[in-house]
């Protein structure tokens, strides 16, 4: 009788383990979904920011249509402008904390230029208010409401990442598959810590 207990005690055991490394296992398949997402956010986020930076070409002539004497404003325009077009698309950037910093100084470089143009446009409201002006700065505002959502939608699949290749089991099951499981960079925020 004591025998037939304990063969029913490795059978519970037995069941139990495989049940744990059964759901252990569908955790992890979550992690190439999450990384997908994670990937495809970050896709959205660059391209972005590339609209604006076409975008910015309208935005210089809008500047040389309000008061053609600002062309130190111009040429920063255009050369931050020409720096984020020229800047190579990454998808491993937000795995790495220099590549990541490196792109968000130069998106942040044109921001700065950005700002001073809407800055200026505030010292000529009559001229602001033209069609063809006007209509360039509501793009403007459409594109920055753009990248917002889609760095926040970024952050949201960055930290469900994070999530599963940092907390335990999933981050030992993604451990045996992949060696080196990066957490994603989640803060914009040039001087917080890059990763939480």
């Amino acid at each position: 009788m004591a025998v037939s207990s304990r063969n029913r005690l490795f059978i519970v055991i037995g069941v139990i383990l495989v049940l744990a490394l059964a759901f252990a296992g569908a955790r992890f398949m979550n992690v190439p979904q999450a990384e997908s997402r994670a990937a495809n956010a970050w896709g959205e986020v660059e391209r972005q920011y590339q609209l604006r930076a076409y975008l910015t070409q309208d935005v210089i002539d809008a500047v040389r249509a309000v008061n053609p004497a600002q062309v130190d404003l111009v040429t920063a325009l255009e050369e931050k402008r020409q720096q984020v077009i020229r800047y190579p698309f990454d998808a491993r950037a937000p795995h790495r904390d220099e590549q990541f910093r490196a792109f968000m100084a130069t998106q942040d470089a044109l921001s700065v230029e950005l700002g001073k143009v809407l800055d200026l446009m505030q010292l000529y409201p009559e001229r602001r208010a033209q069609p063809p002006i006007s209509s360039v700065l509501a793009r403007l505002a459409q594109s920055e409401i753009r990248i917002v959502m889609a760095r926040s939608d970024y952050i949201r699949a960055a930290k469900t990442y994070n999530r599963l290749v940092t907390n335990i089991p999933t981050r030992w099951f993604a451990g045996l598959v992949e060696h080196e499981t990066v957490p994603m960079i989640v803060s914009f925020d040039m001087s917080a810590p890059a990763k939480s």
